[in-house]
């Protein structure tokens, strides 16, 4: 063996043990979603947030893990925030006429414009908050969305 490639070898090991990758924790915090008069309508938790994050980011992640929930194994009914345009609420979500795919990005302006319009407003330990407040998901218990009356993706 040559002594050059020992060396090598064994450099390509040191370095290897030295470095680790870091895995951050990310934070995950509960959604609910409650009529004006306080029903509660539905809810999920949200995981994968950074420690610090915006509310819309928050209302982002959700509705596309909710799309991808769905898209991965469409039925006849998608639960989610937002209601796909083709769907009809129902007492377990919204029932789809044809099960298909959904896209993440219309349901998701759907909710920016609600919450743009006051349709949908969002509570943070009993006090409004907007999209683009900064909250770290660790130091509160949920976050909730008041919604007047179903949101509806123009064209999902």
């Amino acid at each position: 063996m040559l002594p050059g490639v020992d060396v090598r070898l064994s450099e390509q090991r040191r370095m290897a043990k030295q470095w680790r990758p870091t895995l951050v924790p990310m934070a995950e915090m509960m959604m609910r979603d409650q009529s004006r008069a306080g029903h509660v309508l539905g809810g999920t938790r949200v995981a994968d947030l950074p420690d610090e994050v915006s509310v819309r980011d928050v209302i982002r992640t959700r509705i596309r893990g909710e799309v991808a929930a769905y898209n991965a194994d469409p039925g006849p009914v998608f639960r989610g925030l937002v209601q796909p345009a083709d769907a009809v609420r129902h007492s377990d979500g919204f029932r789809m006429r044809e099960p298909r795919p959904l896209d993440a990005e219309l349901l998701i302006a759907a909710a920016e414009e609600a919450t743009g319009l006051g349709l949908l407003r969002l509570r943070l330990d009993d006090r409004p908050v907007d999209l683009d407040e900064l909250i770290t998901p660790a130091d509160h218990d949920e976050l909730i969305a008041v919604l007047d009356r179903s949101i509806v993706a123009s064209a999902s």
